[in-house]
């Protein structure tokens, strides 16, 4: 190598199963994602399985496969769904259909979990093709970044605590070190989602901050609020693996690209579940967008199926998002914001929630943070 030159390493594109035994599909999957993926093609279910078994044999395993129902005169892709899945759980499946022969439902019954479960109808165009292998390649290559961390600083806890045996004092100071290196991570985390998404910069430290501030303003003890803080904070860490063009449109969304807009709250819960912290944040971030009267998703959980913190978290989230300024229209301010949370006191929001939200602004003189 010549002096003053750097060498890169260069990251493998994300591995990409096509599976569908019609001849001229599988070349529009070639034209279309070829120069941004590493594709395998098969044209019966038997042969995408092997092509699975041998891809984990050698530790190059598929971030999603597409996935044709009916491929005569094999298996169809439901059955080769299912084998697939026992073989390599984190892998993303599309179920590719023209819904002639079998419904969504059905298959999601054949095929759980649902959330876990994504649907192309044919004829489908170009983007609908790059979205989806976009955003599942995201959203896998996440997973996978997420749980080698969290492996990491599982491992470091195990060695510091080999270490520090002898001393409860040092343990306790490796304890707060390794905890403050986790938030450093989650703050990377969070700031790479406020870069993705210019317009919503800071809209996650100010939910957080209203948040802490209703549930201490409705009597809640100081580690409970500080769990409401911590869950406000990473509230949207979901939205990494959701494409930036479909975050910053400016117009209105179509159904899928709000699919993909909704599952960021099943993504957060994802990424946060394996951490052990001393608040169920991974529980809060994923119930952020449900509502009480069971309106709300991804699981449609109302009243006392939602934890307290979630509902105060859900209020603030709306109170802020509603106040400031989107891409799709102006910021519409704190008292339409407040009228609408008050609006739907009791049935969408909760009620004390709601209450301590108002109080706040027009009794205490709370601002958000510019």
């Amino acid at each position: 190598m010549s002096e003053g030159v750097v060498s890169e390493e260069i990251r493998p594109l994300p591995r990409l199963l096509l599976v569908d035994d019609e001849q001229p599909l599988l070349r529009l999957y070639r034209r279309v994602l070829a120069e941004q993926y590493d594709l395998s093609f098969c044209s019966q279910g038997e042969e995408a399985v092997k092509a699975v078994d041998q891809a984990l044999a050698a530790n190059l395993p598929y971030a999603a496969a597409f996935i044709d129902v009916q491929m005569p005169p094999g298996r169809d892709g439901i059955w080769t769904a299912e084998q697939i899945r026992q073989r390599d759980p984190h892998v993303e499946i599309v179920i590719v259909t023209a819904y002639a022969d079998i419904s969504p439902a059905e298959i999601a019954q054949r095929l759980p979990p649902a959330h876990k479960l994504l649907f192309l109808q044919k004829p489908f165009n170009v983007p609908e093709i790059n979205q989806f292998a976009a955003a599942l390649t995201a959203k896998w290559d996440t997973e996978r970044t997420a749980y080698r961390l969290y492996r990491g600083q599982e491992e470091l806890v195990r060695q510091r605590t080999r270490d520090l045996e002898a001393s409860n004092a040092a343990l306790q100071k490796a304890l707060v070190e390794l905890r403050r290196t986790f938030g450093g991570i989650v703050q990377v985390l969070t700031a790479t989602v406020e870069t993705r998404d210019p317009y919503t910069a800071g809209h996650q430290a100010r939910v957080a901050d209203l948040a802490r501030t209703i549930a201490a303003a409705m009597g809640l003890g100081p580690e409970h609020v500080e769990g409401i803080r911590v869950a406000g904070i990473v509230h949207d860490l979901g939205k990494i693996a959701i494409p930036a063009e479909i975050l910053s449109k400016p117009g209105r969304l179509t159904d899928m690209e709000f699919g993909l807009i909704k599952s960021h709250s099943r993504v957060g819960y994802d990424l946060l579940q394996h951490i052990d912290f001393p608040w169920p944040v991974a529980d809060i971030v994923h119930q952020h967008h449900e509502k009480v009267d069971g309106s709300g998703y991804p699981q449609g959980l109302t009243g006392g199926q939602l934890l307290l913190e979630s509902r105060i978290l859900t209020v603030a989230d709306v109170v802020e998002a509603m106040a400031s300024h989107r891409p799709y229209r102006p910021a519409l301010g704190v008292d339409k914001a407040l009228e609408e949370i008050d609006r739907h006191r009791g049935s969408q929001y909760d009620e004390a929630a709601v209450k301590a939200c108002i109080d706040v602004f027009r009794r205490k003189g709370y601002t958000f943070a510019s």
